[in-house]
């Protein structure tokens, strides 16, 4: 007997009933139409059928006209059977019988089933190709309604691209056209779309010009897939012809293809071309939307056609479009490199009205380009209009506001802007930190500077040499070198290398103090650590030793600057500090080999050079050599300007050629140059000096009234009225000084305190600099002198002493400090001991004790 035909195996799609099983199919058939849903399971139980049934004859059952008929009952059939015996052909039939009964159009949303059938089938096959093989078998199996296989088409595809699988969809949609089934066109453009997202740009493009092979109709979404294709594969060409193909067909269809094409040529420089395609659409009755104008905008950004972006911005903005955020952070960076500051920060308002904010980075740059140049204003304006509109300011906007307030000297702004900052627990930098020092160092509040630069320690943030060199140079400014030095060690005992700006501004401080050995050991330093000093460094040390007549090494240091190949802007300025000392010096050998010098290296002299010279032969009194100067300079090509012609007016007013000055100030106008405060102040200088000072009252007024006087020309009249002894006219001028909107400085009260003390009268004198003192002046090494010496020649020892008390900790390294001390004690004394002079080993001694030691003697001889 032979053995019985082998059946087909589960699962291959072409698997079928063969003549001997169709038994087994009309069973089956029976269990499903004629007996109840409740007995399958018994039913399709029994041996023989659970031995014999195969994925065929499920196939066969499912292709029965009455199965295709009632496909809820089939589907709740195959629910029952074990999954190996239902085949992809098996879910294909199933579905495309739930499509065929559906009401058309035939879709997931009105056909779940079939699309959850059908995520069966892409999910249970090896390839998009099976699947489709599966589907079109079981089509050829039965007889459906026309559009079924379309649709079971699409919605496999639609499926492949729900589970992100864009490459088997476009495998269903090239299977498709290949065997004459035209997909839907909306599911055709999604799958192109999706093979764009996945930069599958050349499939996507080839399927398209399969489609159009195929004359399938392509509607508006496909041409703008079609396009972006096109573009990404930089065909630019290409995507305009499809374009006109689109036009040519008579598709109506909006401005995205439009914007579309415009974007590829935007991408690819070619923003012209994207302007005439812009053109175009507008004559052929399509309207321009906001994305038109942000990709044109967006275009000549790239190209970096800053006046074309703000005209199409402008453009954009009238229509109430908005560009994007990009484009406009481009459009502010770019007017604020161009010095174009006032219109950014209008462009930037009017995007605020709007709702559009630039990013952080471009709102930073631009506040801190306002800042820079001084639009205030517009600077906190904006700052506040960021916050507003929900652009949190971060680290680098604080540090930028911190930076500006602390640079106009505004500290308690500045404060309390960082402790907002802490508030919000914004990261804290080096940055804010190093402006509220630098800021602190500029008022001579040092202690505070240094307050901050331990806090930045203790929070662990490490300084930097920028944190300690506004308090190296402001104590350097101060005379006090030694806390310069201490701060100096410290620093580089805490890791932080001195750069060319530490050393360059304690060598300024050292040759400012005339001490040249200790500037040219830290100038030799330089060179050891390989730390080269640039042109800065070289001019200090040339004017330090030009300042103590040194011209010799002037010269050798000169030389060495030139060896090391520096030629800075400020070339002249070497020639100019040399020969303004050897002029000083009266060496007129050297000044002429110099000016031989500069000739033969074809140095020009410079405005700075030729009013140095008229400066020195006016200040010793030589008005005709200096008029002489003025001439060369004119015949040098070099204009005076205003510190020339101040120069000079104040030199002529001090030696009391007054007409002449004045002279010159007419010449000045003429010449449209406008005498500033330190011009006028010659002339107020000069009345006040020679006690005219009814005229000098009326020019201070008028210069009052032209925003012309400060600090300095009220100090001036003062010392006019201290001069005359009209000291109450003199303190009276200290009150108009605040009520004028200025603030009195510390040499505004040590004249007066100076003239005082002349008169004998000390207790005013104290009566003013306690006032000073309350409204927050440092007296200087200056005042504190005066009032010291004033105390020791009108008896007043306990009070001298208890000056120079106060003044111990910022000027006992001075020598001209300790010199009053010693004048002080000196007399004192004297009037203790009986004596005339003291032996000259306790006058030596007296200079070095501390004052506390001091207190002990003096209680000491007291007692004795």
């Amino acid at each position: 007997m032979p053995p019985p035909p082998r059946p087909p195996l589960a699962g291959h799609p072409n698997a079928a009933a063969t003549t001997s099983d169709s038994g087994m199919v009309k069973l089956l058939a029976d269990i499903l139409h004629h007996t109840a849903p409740s007995t399958w399971p018994s039913a399709l139980a029994a041996p023989l059928l659970r031995q014999r049934l195969a994925p065929a004859h499920v196939s066969s059952l499912l292709a029965l006209p009455a199965s295709l008929g009632r496909p809820d009952l089939s589907r709740r059939f195959l629910l029952l059977l074990p999954p190996h015996l239902v085949s992809p052909v098996s879910l294909s039939l199933l579905a495309l019988s739930f499509l065929s009964s559906s009401p058309p159009p035939s879709s997931a949303a009105s056909s779940p089933h079939a699309a959850s059938l059908l995520l069966s089938l892409a999910s249970s096959t090896p390839s998009a190709s099976s699947s489709f093989s599966s589907l079109s078998r079981a089509s050829s199996l039965a007889a459906f309604r026309p559009g079924t296989t379309t649709a079971a088409a699409t919605l496999l595809a639609s499926t492949y691209l729900r589970l992100r699988r864009a490459r088997d969809a476009a495998a269903v949609l090239r299977l498709s056209l290949s065997s004459g089934i035209a997909m839907k066109q909306y599911t055709a453009s999604q799958i192109l779309f999706a093979l764009i997202k996945i930069r599958q740009f050349a499939l996507a493009r080839d399927l398209f010009d399969e489609m159009l092979q195929c004359s399938v109709p392509i509607d508006e979404y496909l041409y703008t897939a079609g396009i972006q294709a096109y573009c990404e594969t930089r065909n630019l060409d290409g995507a305009r012809g499809l374009l006109v193909r689109m036009e040519g067909e008579g598709v109506k269809g909006s401005a995205v293809p439009y914007n579309v094409l415009m974007y590829g040529l935007c991408r690819n420089n070619s923003v012209l071309k994207a302007v005439e395609v812009k053109n175009g659409m507008v004559e052929r009755g399509v309207m321009a939307d906001e994305v038109t104008y942000r990709t044109l905008v967006y275009g000549f950004c790239r190209t970096e056609e800053l006046e074309m972006s703000l005209e199409m911005t402008d453009g954009m903005l009238k229509l109430g479009f908005v560009p994007s955020e990009a484009s406009c952070s481009f459009m502010l960076d770019g007017l604020r490199k161009r010095g174009r500051v006032e219109e950014a920060f209008w462009l930037a308002c009017r995007l605020g009205e709007l709702g559009m904010v630039p990013n952080l980075f471009a709102c930073n740059a631009l506040i801190d380009k306002l800042f820079k140049d001084r639009k205030f204003s517009e600077a906190e304006r904006l700052f506040t209009g960021m916050a507003n509109r929900g652009l949190e300011p971060n680290e680098v906007t604080y540090a930028i506001l911190i930076n500006s307030l602390c640079k106009r000297g505004m500290m308690d702004d500045a404060l309390c802007m960082f402790d907002k900052m802490r508030g919000k627990e914004i990261r804290l930098t080096v940055y804010p930190y190093n402006s509220l020092i630098n800021g602190y160092c500029q008022c001579d509040d040092f202690d505070r500077a240094r307050g901050f630069l331990n806090e930045m320690v203790e929070k662990g943030l490490m300084p930097s040499a920028a944190s300690y060199l506004p308090l190296m140079a402001g104590l350097c400014r101060n005379g006090d070198l030694a806390g310069a030095m201490e701060l100096h060690q410290e620093m580089e005992s805490n890791g932080v290398s001195g750069n060319i700006y530490t050393f360059t501004a304690l060598i300024n401080g050292f040759c400012r103090d005339r001490n040249m050995e200790e500037a040219a050991r830290l100038f030799d330093k330089m060179t050891d650590i390989s730390l080269l000093p640039n042109e800065v460094t070289f001019n200090v040390m040339i004017e330090g030793y030009c300042r103590v007549g040194n011209v010799r090494k002037a010269f050798q240091l000169y030389d060495q600057m030139v060896d090391k190949s520096l030629t800075p802007d400020n070339y002249t300025y070497s020639f100019t500090v040399i020969v303004y000392a050897a002029l000083k010096q009266h060496d007129w050998e050297k000044v002429t080999m110099l000016f031989r010098e500069m000739k033969e290296k074809g140095v020009k002299p410079d405005n700075v050079f030729h009013t140095c010279l008229i400066d020195v032969h006016s200040k010793e009194a030589n008005i005709v050599q200096a008029l002489n100067c003025w001439g060369n300079m004119i015949a040098d090509g070099c204009s005076p300007n205003v510190v020339t012609y101040t120069v000079l007016i104040n030199n002529l007013c001090k030696s009391g050629y007054l007409s002449s000055a004045e002279i010159l100030c007419k010449e000045m106008l003429a010449g449209h140059f406008l005498p500033n405060s330190f011009t006028y102040n010659c002339f107020l200088d000069y009345l006040a000096t020679e006690g005219e000072l009814e005229k000098a009252k009326v020019l201070h007024a008028a210069m009052l009234e032209g925003c012309l006087a400060n600090t300095v020309t009220f100090n001036t009249l003062i010392k006019g009225f201290c001069k005359a002894g009209q000291i109450q006219e003199a303190i009276d001028l200290i009150q108009k000084i605040t009520e004028s909107g200025f603030f009195p400085d510390c040499i505004s009260y040590s004249t007066i305190i100076n003239e005082l003390g002349k008169m004998g009268n000390t207790d005013k004198a104290f009566e003013l600099w306690n006032e000073m003192l309350y409204k927050g002046l440092k007296p200087d090494i200056v005042a504190y002198n005066i009032l010291i010496r004033w105390c020791n020649i009108h008896g007043e020892f306990d009070k001298g002493l208890e000056i120079y008390s106060d003044g111990f900790q910022s000027f006992s390294h001075l020598y001209s400090y300790r010199t009053c001390l010693l004048q002080l004690l000196t007399t004192y004394l004297k009037k203790l001991a009986g004596q005339h002079e003291l032996t000259g080993n306790l006058i030596a001694c007296i200079s070095t004790v501390c004052i506390q030691h001091w207190y002990a003697l003096l209680g000491y001889l007291e007692h004795e």
